[in-house]
């Protein structure tokens, strides 16, 4: 009888070290991550760079998935013309200076695991430098495909194996490795293109800066691409 009370405690205290973890995880972003930076100094040629990979924009509904602050939404509409956007953070702080940049789209603090939309509910889906952090990475791959409709395109731009934030949550992999993962998810991948990492003077700080340097010229070498940029479609 004390092992079988032992076994049934089980799925109660995973549960509560889950919720330990999100709650670690929301106050992470909440309370440290660097979002007014990315509100006063966006790089937007660097988001463009990966949105018109999703080329037709124009009158299509559009999902940013781990939006931040908003800047690819807002970029999505203006310079590709997307004609409904929807911005899903897992962080209110990021939501509220969301909603201050680009009050026209429509803003949900969800997580990314389990998406609050119907099925086949948008034409494209965008997510830059966020799926890596989900807890459940291959999930978060099939809900993309889920609330993506037959034959839309979307963009999730994932880091290489050898780079490195200090964000709590990260998984790196290869080129081959991301393949996979989005290919068991039931996604066809279109091509794998490259992020070569954030602007050099993304802010001035000496030392940040040499290694910015530093990060641009490995990311050009065979294999070693800063980021990666998969494009994928959902099968008609």
């Amino acid at each position: 009888m004390a092992n079988a009370r032992r076994g049934a405690s089980f799925p109660a205290a995973f549960s509560r070290t889950k919720l330990a973890m999100t709650r670690d995880l929301r106050a992470y972003y909440d309370h440290q991550y660097h979002f007014g930076e990315d509100v006063e100094r966006p790089n937007l040629s660097r988001l463009w760079n990966s949105l018109r990979h999703l080329e037709p924009l124009r009158g299509t509904t559009l999902l940013d998935l781990g939006c931040g602050v908003g800047w690819g939404l807002r970029v999505a509409c203006e310079r590709g013309g997307a004609a409904r956007a929807v911005g899903l953070d897992f962080a209110g702080t990021a939501l509220s200076r969301a909603r201050r940049l680009f009050p026209a789209a429509g803003w949900v603090q969800g997580d990314g695991l389990s998406l609050p939309f119907p099925d086949a509910s948008f034409d494209r889906v965008f997510s830059f430098g966020s799926m890596e952090h989900f807890p459940d990475v291959a999930k978060g791959f099939g809900e993309l495909r889920r609330v993506l409709r037959p034959g839309g395109l979307a963009v999730s731009v994932v880091p290489n194996f050898w780079v490195m934030t200090d964000q709590p949550q990260e998984k790196r992999a290869t080129e081959a490795e991301w393949r996979r993962i989005a290919a068991s998810a039931g996604l066809e991948v279109v091509r794998v293109t490259s992020d070569h990492g954030p602007a050099i003077f993304k802010n001035r700080r000496p030392l940040r800066v040499a290694m910015r340097v530093l990060l641009r010229v490995v990311s050009h070498l065979p294999g070693l691409r800063y980021q990666h940029v998969l494009v994928l479609r959902r099968p008609a």
